[in-house]
């Protein structure tokens, strides 16, 4: 059922992956600050031990480097976080905007295809569902065009006439 056939944006529904990137985002630098946290405090209390805390000049520049350093992995992998999300919410987004666009046709009373999503999209079965309740529609509700071919046919047909009655 599913068409192989690539999307052209991977950014679908900007509401949902936007949230859905946000929310990623702010978890990187929830951990990105813990785990800076727990670096200092590491540094703090095992490295040079609480009373060297009075030279801390001596060994600034070494946790700078180190959280730099530490900083800078973590910035690369940013990208690919990201760019690895969007991809797996184009997965359910791009499926939803379709069946989403497909719907709003159907009950503005357009003729509609069936529709499929990707392999290895999700939801595949919400298309057969839909398919299913558009094909249904159809049957019972015929197009504008199958109307007026209707319309005219019963126009066109003649009427049987009684034959008079013979006195």
């Amino acid at each position: 059922m599913a068409k192989n056939y690539l999307r052209k944006a991977f950014f679908i529904d900007h509401a949902v992956q936007g949230e859905l990137l946000r929310k990623a985002a702010t978890a990187w630098l929830l951990s990105l600050a813990f785990v800076g946290t727990l670096t200092i405090l590491g540094w703090i209390f095992i490295a040079p031990g609480l009373e060297q805390l009075i030279r801390i000049r001596e060994f600034l520049p070494s946790l700078l480097g180190i959280m730099i350093i530490s900083l800078a992995a973590s910035f690369a992998v940013l990208p690919v976080l990201l760019y690895d999300l969007i991809k797996l919410t184009n997965r359910f987004a791009g499926p939803v905007f379709r069946l989403q666009c497909s719907m709003k046709d159907l009950a503005e009373g357009k003729d509609v295809k069936p529709i499929s999503f990707r392999e290895g999209d999700y939801w595949l079965e919400l298309a057969e569902s839909f398919n299913g309740i558009a094909a249904r529609l159809k049957s019972k509700h015929p197009t504008a065009e199958e109307s007026e071919i209707l319309e005219f046919d019963t126009l066109v047909r003649p009427v049987p006439v009684e034959e008079p009655l013979s006195i």
